[in-house]
This record gives C-alpha cells, sequence and structure tokens, in this order.
C-alpha cells in the first residue's frame, strides 16, 4: 500500500459529496481537425444505411433520403457548413420531416459545441440525433443558415447533408459495423496560415467484425468536404489503394494519379456518379483486403515525381476526410450477445493537486444491441470512489466525461462497466480499463525586478540658441528687415527660451527593466498578465501564454523616465485567474536610483 494512501482516501469521501458531475464532451475548434471517433457501431441482423449529396449550395438546402425497411435504431443526421474563415460566426438549423432541429451556433475559433466539429479556416462537421424522426421509406431535410442575416459574416453554403441509420430485419443477414465521424483538416504549407506545417495524412482503425465467425461481404463508405476535381488524393484500406485512376488524370504521372474526392459522388470505383460541388460520398466493396484488424488511410497525395514533397499538381490543397464506415456482412445464423468495454481518458494539463480534473470516457458495444440501464465504477488506488447509472443505447456508444478532485501523487484511476455482473455477454475480461496517472502540484508564480539600464537619451529640444540663428538666417535672405518682425523675433526667442528651460525640466531617458518571472510549482500555468508599474502608475502588461512548471523567463521592459529616485513594482496575475499553491509571493516592489 502506498504511503499516505489513507489519507488519500479520507479526502475522497470528504469530497465525494460534490465530485459527481457528469457532463457532455465539448468539442472545440482545431485548425488540423478532429480525429475520426466512432459514432455508432454495433453487430445485428438488418442494414446500415448511409447516403447523401449534393454538393455546396446556398440555404434553404434541401435533401431527400430513401430508407430501407426495417426497425429503426438509431439514426444520425450530419450537415457539412462552410463559414469563410475561423474567425465568422453565425448559425445553421435544420428542418428534419418537418420537426425543426436545435439551433446550433458556428463560433468558429470559439466553438465549444460538442456536436459541432469546426477545422481549417472554418469548414464545420455538425451532427443531429434524428433517432425519434426518422421513418422507412423518404425522409427529408431542408436546412437554413444565418446566410443573408443583417450583420451576419458567416458564408452559410451548405456542402452536403448525410443520414446514416441503422435498420434491424430478423430476416436480414448478420452486419457488424462501426461508424467514424470527425473532421480533419489535410492541408499544405500553403494553406497552414501562420503554422508551417502540414498534414498529408489520416490514419483510422475499425475493431468491428471480431462477433462474425465469416464474413460474406463488406462495404467501406466514406465522405469528404472540400474536394477539388483534377487534384489527387487518394484512399488505402489495409494498405490497397481503392478506386479506378480517372481518365482525365490519364497523363498524369504515368496513370498512377487518383482522386478519389473529385466533386462527384458515387464515382470512385468506374460508376457515372452525379456531380456535387466540394462535397464527395463513395462505397467501396473491400471484402478482398479484409483482415482481422482494419484500417483506413486518407492521403492528402503523393510525392510521384520524387523531389520529397506533394508538389500543387501532386495533390489537394485542402481535403477534409469527415465520416468512415465499415458494415461487413455475414449469412450466419448464430445470435450475437452484447460486448461492453470502457476506455477511459484524461489531458496531463488536467491534473493538478486539488483542481477538478475532467475525465473523458467512452463505453463501447460492438457487439449485440444492448439498450439497458447499466453501472459505472470509478476506482482510484483500489478504492471506488464514484459509482453512476449509465443508458446505453441502440447505437453502441456513450460518450461523456465526470470530474475528480485530483490529489497530489501517482495514481492508478480504474473505470469498469456493469460491476454487478448483470448483463449477459460475450466477454467479461474486458469490462474494466485502467490509466496511470500522475498529478503534478499547483503552480506557483513569483516575480523579481533587477536594476534599470539607461538605453538611450532623447533628443535634446531645440534651444533658444538654434531657435535665435533660425531667425538670423531668415532675416539675412530678407534685404529689408521691418521693425515689427524684429519685435517679433525677439518675443518669440524669449517665449521658446522659458520653454527650453521647462522642456530641460522634463526630459525623460529610456531605460531597459530586467523583469524574472519563475514557477516554482510543478504544473504549467497558463494565459497569465504581468503588470508593471513606475511610480504606481501602470507602464505595461505583458501576456504569457505559458510557463512550465519548475522554469522561468526573463525579459526586458522599456520605460522611460526621468533621472532621479522612482519606485518600480511589478504584479503576476495580478487578477488571480492561475489558482496557485502560494498566492503571497506575486508582488515585488523596489526602489531605483535613475542615472
Amino acid at each position: 500500500m502506498k504511503t499516505g494512501h489513507v489519507k488519500i482516501t479520507l479526502l475522497f469521501i470528504l469530497l465525494f459529496s460534490f465530485l459527481l458531475l457528469i457532463f457532455p464532451v465539448e468539442a472545440r475548434y482545431s485548425y488540423d481537425g478532429i480525429p475520426l471517433t466512432p459514432d455508432a457501431q454495433g453487430t445485428f441482423r438488418g442494414e446500415i444505411y448511409i447516403d447523401g449529396g449534393h454538393g455546396l449550395s446556398f440555404t434553404p438546402y434541401a435533401q431527400k433520403f430513401d430508407v430501407p425497411e426495417g426497425a429503426l435504431r438509431w439514426a444520425r443526421l450530419y450537415i457539412g457548413v462552410w463559414g469563410g474563415t475561423e474567425n465568422y460566426e453565425g448559425w445553421v438549423q435544420p428542418e428534419f420531416n418537418g420537426q425543426r432541429l436545435e439551433k446550433f451556433q458556428l463560433a468558429g475559433a470559439n466553438d465549444e459545441n460538442e456536436d459541432v466539429y469546426c477545422a481549417g479556416h472554418g469548414v464545420y462537421w455538425v451532427s443531429y440525433d434524428v433517432s425519434k424522426l426518422t421513418k422507412n421509406g423518404e425522409n427529408n431535410v431542408e436546412i437554413l443558415t444565418s446566410s443573408g442575416e443583417p450583420g451576419n459574416k458567416l458564408d452559410g453554403r451548405v456542402y452536403g447533408a448525410v443520414l446514416a441509420a441503422a435498420c434491424e430485419d430478423s430476416k436480414a443477414p448478420m452486419v457488424s459495423y462501426q461508424l467514424l465521424s470527425g473532421n480533419v483538416n489535410l492541408h499544405g504549407k500553403g494553406w497552414s496560415g501562420t503554422l508551417a506545417n502540414v498534414n498529408d495524412r489520416t490514419d483510422v482503425n475499425f475493431s468491428c467484425g471480431q462477433a462474425l465467425n465469416s464474413k460474406d461481404a463488406a462495404k467501406l463508405s466514406v465522405v469528404y468536404l472540400t474536394g477539388t476535381r483534377g487534384l489527387p488524393n487518394y484512399l488505402e484500406f489495409n494498405g490497397e489503394m481503392l478506386g479506378v485512376p480517372p481518365e482525365y488524370l490519364s497523363e498524369s504521372y504515368g496513370g498512377k494519379a487518383m482522386d478519389i474526392a473529385n466533386e462527384v459522388c458515387f464515382d470512385a470505383c468506374g460508376g457515372e456518379g452525379f456531380s456535387s460541388s466540394y462535397f464527395d460520398i463513395e462505397y467501396f466493396e473491400v471484402l478482398d483486403y479484409l483482415q482481422a484488424d482494419n484500417s483506413v488511410s486518407f492521403l492528402r497525395g503523393l510525392d510521384l515525381d520524387g523531389d520529397g514533397e506533394i508538389g500543387i499538381q501532386e495533390g489537394e490543397d485542402y481535403l477534409h476526410p469527415v465520416l468512415a464506415a465499415l458494415v461487413l456482412t455475414s449469412k450466419s445464423t448464430s445470435s450475437i450477445l452484447p460486448d461492453l468495454y470502457p476506455e477511459i481518458t484524461v489531458q496531463e494539463q488536467e491534473l493538478v493537486d486539488e483542481i477538478p480534473a475532467e475525465i473523458s470516457f467512452t463505453i463501447n458495444n460492438p457487439g449485440g444491441i444492448c439498450e439497458e440501464n447499466i453501472t459505472v465504477s470509478f476506482r482510484v488506488d483500489g478504492s471506488e470512489v464514484l459509482t453512476f447509472p449509465v443508458r446505453m443505447e441502440a447505437s453502441g456508444v456513450y460518450r461523456s466525461a465526470f470530474s475528480w478532485p485530483a490529489v497530489k501523487g501517482e495514481h492508478l484511476l480504474e473505470l469498469s462497466v456493469d460491476p454487478e455482473d448483470r448483463i449477459k455477454e460475450s466477454d467479461k475480461e474486458n469490462n474494466a480499463c485502467t490509466l496511470n496517472v500522475s498529478v503534478r502540484s499547483k503552480p506557483d508564480l513569483s516575480v523579481s525586478l533587477g536594476e534599470p539600464v539607461k538605453i538611450e537619451d532623447r533628443e535634446e529640444t531645440v534651444s533658444a540658441s538654434v531657435i535665435f540663428l533660425s531667425f538670423l538666417s531668415l532675416f539675412r535672405v530678407r534685404r529689408k528687415k521691418s521693425l515689427p518682425l524684429l519685435l517679433l523675433a525677439v518675443l518669440m526667442i524669449a517665449v521658446f527660451s522659458g520653454c527650453v528651460e521647462e522642456t530641460h525640466a522634463a526630459e525623460k531617458a529610456a531605460y531597459l527593466i530586467p523583469v524574472k518571472i519563475t514557477n516554482n510549482g510543478e504544473a504549467s500555468a497558463r494565459d497569465f498578465d504581468v503588470n508593471l508599474y513606475l511610480d504606481r502608475k501602470s507602464v505595461t502588461v505583458l501576456n504569457i501564454p505559458e510557463l512550465a512548471g519548475q522554469n522561468s523567463i526573463e525579459d526586458n521592459i522599456r520605460v522611460e523616465a526621468q533621472k532621479g529616485e522612482h519606485t518600480l513594482s511589478v504584479k503576476v496575475d495580478e487578477h488571480n485567474n492561475t489558482i496557485e499553491s502560494n498566492e503571497d509571493n506575486n508582488e515585488f516592489e523596489k526602489s531605483c536610483y535613475f542615472t
């Protein structure tokens, strides 16, 4: 048993009354995008329906879907929206089968909506749960955005709409599937703004199909936004290149160039397809390439000329894969039980002593459909500190988070599902997952000042003699000197002589003030200000994006002051926005003589 374990357990008990805060996981804007993760998965008899279209267009944007027969177990509506830039904000609101859905705010770089993925320079992928509204046969969606609204800057055009649904039919073959959704921005250097990076590929892995004894068919579905016809891009399944080289690129790079996302839906395997501006949805039969573990690689382009980089004509400028689904079909007649297993993650920066940490978790069910209440147990160092109920749904994915008041030190976190062993499953050995974490002490900011260093003298103010000489030169030009002009010159010399004496008295010099900021704690301090004062008056404010634990930074702040005695003071995190272990060392003051 670890030293201090009893004290930690007692602390957990004291904090138990307020640590249980279950909340949705927020999505956040990312220029490089949000990785594709499971939205739905499972094994059942029936069909997985995925369809959509029809390319970039202004709103109102209408799309029809023809959903097959069968009991609808879940359905999700996906919408792609073009924002213009990540700095424009607006909204999107669809009406599905006559029912107006929630109006989602599209906040670009400030977005935190769990159902809105914003990437690149304002490309949105938005999802809605429409399980209760979807029906067999014709379904209709009409989409509105803030485009055209007074004061709106959001472009607001819609790339396309996609509907995914699970239709259960006891007479149909068994299907095992996994549907992944996200918004990855594949891009070259020229499109990364101030970032010097490229993002040429993204890989996704599928875990479906293990429950099937045999597999008679395998279909891969993919959806892209922003693809451009004529710019090559590629798709690999388990290392095998998919698709047929298009004729319009037959003379490029020896006929090796592919163009999966080419603004034509359903043509990647040689079909005619239909035109769909900046939007692509494709299906591929991949049974021949199937393995125990399957992966898909989205490639922005390839370096076919061997010069070490993907050239302008060798790949897309930017391309957004947003959906991938693998559906395996089997004629097997055996029944499949559920298979629940959890996953747990926590961001390192969240693990700070006595500060609630956000623990994100996912409960997966790639097995038979499970629509029941189950218990989730959270343990720390072997002691149970939290249990809560979760309602599993037919989609086979439950994703959420809770708050844990972290305590300094090394800990073993464990999350388990159905600890009472109430649910019949095909595998009970994977019902728990563990994670080793290290909780650091809080930041501890301190600040100090060095001696001022004079760096330059201001240009001396024009003296009376200079002014006098200026007037003399003026009168040399004029041969005739009138008495009024002479009197004016004498008067101005007298006035400016007085001003010169006052200016000399108020003359200032420039100095550099050395400032040292230290973080004595273990955790990083983020986004805090440093305020410098001269004789109690604010001189400047520095913003520090991040200062790692056990580190210092130094800077020289320029000030202007008169020669003589002055009081310098500096305050770090003056408004206490950073939670620290010691708030008493955030100020420093000294008297200095400015030479």
